[in-house]
């Protein structure tokens, strides 16, 4: 995710019970400077799987044709 996406994520995961492990950029020099989050979770695969999709649904990011919704 870009910066401007990183608290609405940060913010979206542990709503949906899912842990925060690390938020951080591989690369200083790139730009827009990407962020990646590195998270944690046990239970179900249904629960964290609506709360990921809800974080990234705070973000830009525009689905591939024929990917699912």
């Amino acid at each position: 995710m870009i910066a401007k996406e990183v608290q609405p994520v940060l913010v979206a995961l542990p709503r949906g019970g899912v842990e925060l492990v690390e938020a951080r950029h591989h690369n200083p020099t790139d730009e827009p400077h990407l962020f990646f989050v590195h998270y944690w979770t046990v239970g179900d695969a249904v629960s964290p799987a609506k709360a990921i999709r809800r974080a990234v649904d705070t973000t830009d990011v525009v689905p591939m044709p024929g990917g699912a919704a």
